[in-house]
């Protein structure tokens, strides 16, 4: 007996699908035995044992087929599920790489926005810094301009100042050398001059007030100063009221020390200064 068709998915085959193949082979193969048979032996002898033969022949061969075919099948199944189970395997690691993914991506958007949430409030308070700075500026130009042009009036009035002050100190050299008739208008005129003395000494004190509280103007007004004293130096010396500058006499720095003293220190200080910018 031959063996029996094994299923795909385990356990007995169908009876009605082995009996079919069987009837379907064996019929076709007892037919044509059968006649062959029938022939030599006579034709209901050959009929009945090709039949039997036949019938035989082909449920074996039928079973041997469907056995190879499930043989197949069951390998392939085999393979199918091992397939299966690996792309199931890949697929579950896919997705375990995808979530991590997707939750760094996430703390990654978390941080961004928190960045740029911190950026725009650093902006909006360097915003409002430089609007305050800009404010300050602004005022502090307007306050320097005005500063300026105060400087710019007391240079011209103490320049002013300076040629009477000349003018008076050439007065106070002649009547030093005046008679005793004219000591009462020498004293006289040293009372104008004590008086203008005294004016100037408040204009000099005024100025360096000015300059103590307004530090970034001593440059700009020792400027003025200079060129306006060079000039006037250069103008007295041409039309010969003086023969040297008051800075550099020695009468004078006795007389006036202090005046001599402003001189020489607004001069030296627009030295500095011219030296500063050439540099």
């Amino acid at each position: 007996m031959r063996a029996a068709i094994t299923p795909l998915g385990g356990g007995d085959p169908e009876p009605w699908l082995l009996e079919q193949l069987a009837h379907s082979k064996g019929l076709d193969d007892g037919m044509r035995r059968g006649q062959e048979q029938g022939l030599l032996q006579g034709h209901e002898q050959g009929y009945h044992q090709g039949y039997a033969e036949g019938n035989t022949a082909g449920y074996n061969e039928a079973i041997d087929e469907a056995n190879a075919a499930i043989e197949r099948l069951q390998a392939q199944h085999v393979i199918y599920q091992q397939e299966v189970a690996e792309r199931y395997q890949a697929y579950e690691s896919e997705r375990d790489k995808l979530k991590q993914l997707a939750l760094n991506q996430a703390a990654q958007i978390c941080a961004l926005e928190e960045q740029l949430a911190q950026r725009d409030q650093s902006t909006l308070h360097y915003r409002t810094k430089i609007d305050n700075l800009l404010a300050t500026h602004q005022r502090l130009t307007q306050e320097s301009a005005a500063l300026q042009e105060q400087c710019a009036t007391l240079t011209l009035r103490i320049q002013s100042l300076l040629q009477e002050r000349a003018e008076l100190d050439e007065k106070v050299g002649n009547l030093t050398l005046a008679t005793d008739t004219n000591l009462l208008k020498y004293e006289e005129q040293a009372a104008h001059y004590n008086k203008t003395l005294t004016f100037v000494n408040s204009i000099l004190g005024a100025v360096k007030a000015t300059l103590e509280l307004n530090p970034e103007l001593e440059d700009s007004f020792s400027k003025l100063f200079a060129d306006e004293y060079k000039k006037s130096v250069e103008f007295r010396i041409l039309v010969d009221d003086i023969k040297t500058a008051p800075h550099e006499d020695s009468d004078f720095a006795l007389l006036l020390p202090q005046t001599q003293e402003f001189i020489l220190a607004m001069l030296k200080n627009e030295h500095r200064t011219g030296l500063s910018k050439s540099d």
